[in-house]
């Protein structure tokens, strides 16, 4: 499935519903560093809070200029830190994630990337931090952290 990243700082209409329904799948976002329970009016509160082209933005995989896929992205010192990856599940089990993913290491480049995850994305994403060789950084009570850096030739 032939996908495309672009950030999205400043979505247009369809944007907003593809971000609606793609983030309103999760059963739990982070949002300011904290787990909440997701509701329709979170969506909105993730486009204030990432719609900082060069700080905090929302990574979005498009496939016939429709958003399938999403995660939040914070440009950190050295690193990027991803947060609330979703893909829509109309679409998964095709290789978006993973191509969203490695489209992301190679924007990176270079920089590790962090990936922070909800209890439920933890167990779903499993074989993917394991193709990605992620290293396991931290935990808290609702939230697992892991590193991924990129290899040679995502650089």
């Amino acid at each position: 499935m032939p996908v495309i990243l672009r950030k999205v700082t400043s979505p247009a209409d369809q944007d907003h519903i593809d971000l609606s329904k793609t983030f309103g799948e999760l059963q739990e976002l982070i949002i300011d560093d904290q787990v909440v329970k997701n509701t329709n009016d979170h969506t909105e509160q993730l486009l204030q809070q990432y719609g900082k082209p060069d700080q905090k933005w929302i990574a979005s995989a498009f496939f016939n200029d429709r958003i399938i896929g999403a995660m939040c992205v914070e440009e950190q010192t050295g690193q990027l830190k991803l947060s609330n990856f979703t893909v829509r599940k109309v679409t998964r089990d095709r290789g978006v994630g993973h191509r969203l993913l490695d489209l992301t290491l190679v924007e990176a480049k270079g920089k590790a990337i962090l990936l922070e995850l909800t209890r439920d994305q933890n167990v779903l994403m499993k074989n993917w931090l394991n193709h990605y060789q992620a290293e396991f950084v931290s935990n808290t009570a609702s939230t697992s952290l892991y590193k991924i850096i990129p290899s040679e030739h995502e650089q």
